[in-house]
């Protein structure tokens, strides 16, 4: 680490810095293959033309292509665009060995996803020269990871802040915003841009006749809760004056995963496998998180058919006795099943909710109950031990190479959650003009 020089008499402090990976996904695979650097990539999920871009290099992004554009317009907008099916494995990979690098600087307070993480400053790192030449070493220690990965770094006196100056200048940019120009400095954004407001927000923010960021910052601390409807509104105030605290972490209410279905298994009976292997996921990490669940919920999506409308999503949910074992899991599972329609599928998702602590359960009373939850701990041993997939359910079988490990938002899978799968991943290439299965 730098050995930093002390501050100069009356310099500008910042409490925060935040570091948010320019186009990740994309940058890792153009750093993977140097065949594709300079080049329009996007990343999907799955190599189907029934789905959307979920990262995009800087390239695309040129042509208009971005997080959410379908593949048929993302060909549209850039005909030589290279769509690949995402690597979660490797994107994780690479986030341990860019944290490790970030800490050679400073060290990591808080990751908050696989592509940001935020570091509180501390002593001579506040003044903002030093912080400054801290970011610089970041930017540094990162292209010793890979040549092609770049970041944004926002500077300021809280966490809300500094996310917000890291989005502020994009690609490989660096934003300080200083308490002495606070709120004035935000004037010039979108309503959008600021954190925690959604297009759904805005809309609810233009009833009060407010358009602009000033007018916003112009609200009372007990108007915003009035607009937001919930003491969120009057913590956005304080953060955009600069006040350092960081939202209570709540209790946790859900655990889910989806998946959209490859060609090959949208049938109603592969689409009940594949549910079926995402509810032993999740069951698995609900054990990991030591949580008992007391319900489940399972949901659906449909194709659309040539001559008629779309169907209509179907969901069911049903509140249970609280467990964590996959076998009770299950019992309850093929029982909602039983109600989704006969409609050709597209997509699945199951999540269990009514959430507890392990320590709030109550003793199971039967010996049915325990030994199911000693066998889903053996199967939990073994995976572990082996490899996720080590041990399934038998009539998962069949769709084994479908829904693998995802990267959600707002967390970082382990590696021992990616099954062995003797396909390697992310071995598909949609080129530009080529025709996808």
């Amino acid at each position: 680490m730098r050995i930093l020089p002390r501050a100069k008499s009356g310099e500008a402090t910042v409490e925060w810095l935040f570091l948010d990976l320019n186009s990740y996904f994309a940058s890792v695979e153009q750093q993977e293959r140097p065949e594709l650097r300079g080049r329009p990539v996007g990343i999907l999920p799955l190599l189907t033309a029934n789905t959307c871009c979920i990262a995009a290099s800087y390239e695309a992004k040129m042509y208009g292509v971005k997080t959410g554009t379908s593949v048929s317009e993302a060909r549209e907008k850039c005909p030589h665009i290279v769509l690949l099916e995402a690597r979660p494995k490797l994107y994780v990979e690479y986030h341990h060995r860019i944290v490790a690098a970030v800490e050679s600087c400073l060290p990591v307070t808080t990751v908050m996803s696989v592509d940001e993480m935020a570091c509180r400053l501390m002593g001579r790192e506040c003044a903002v020269s030093n912080a400054t030449l801290l970011a610089l070493d970041m930017k540094q220690a990162l292209r010793q990871v890979g040549e092609t990965l770049r970041c944004s770094i926002g500077l300021a006196p809280n966490r809300y802040l500094a996310k917000l100056g890291s989005d502020m200048m994009k690609p490989d940019g660096m934003t300080v915003l200083l308490a002495r120009d606070l709120p004035q400095a935000l004037y010039h954004l979108k309503l959008t841009d600021l954190l925690g407001i959604s297009r759904a927000m805005e809309r609810r923010i233009h009833q009060h006749d407010i358009t602009t960021v000033e007018q916003l910052c112009r609200l009372t601390p007990g108007q915003m809760r009035h607009v937001w409807g919930s003491v969120l509104g009057e913590r956005i105030w304080h953060w955009l004056r600069g006040a350092d605290f960081v939202e209570p972490r709540g209790a946790r209410k859900s655990l889910g995963k989806q998946h959209v279905l490859a060609p090959e298994f949208r049938s109603r009976e592969m689409a009940y496998h594949v549910a079926q292997k995402l509810l032993q996921s999740a069951a698995s990490n609900l054990r990991k998180l030591r949580l008992w669940a007391g319900g489940l919920g399972v949901c659906a999506r449909f194709m659309s058919t040539r001559n008629g409308p779309e169907p209509a999503p179907w969901k069911a949910e049903a509140r249970i006795r609280e467990c964590c074992d996959s076998f009770t899991l299950q019992q309850h599972f093929e029982k909602l099943w039983q109600g989704c329609p006969a409609a050709k599928p597209l997509q699945v998702g199951v999540w269990l909710f009514h959430l507890i602590p392990e320590e709030q359960h109550t003793l199971p009373l039967f010996d049915d109950e325990s030994r199911q939850q000693k066998l889903s701990a053996v199967m939990d041993e073994l995976n572990d031990r082996y490899g996720r997939g080590a041990v399934y359910f038998a009539s998962t079988g069949a769709v084994r190479q479908s829904a693998p490990t995802r990267i959600s938002f707002t967390s970082v899978p382990g590696l021992d959650e990616f099954e062995r799968d003797s396909t390697p991943e992310g071995s598909g290439i949609i080129g530009g003009g080529t025709e996808n299965r």
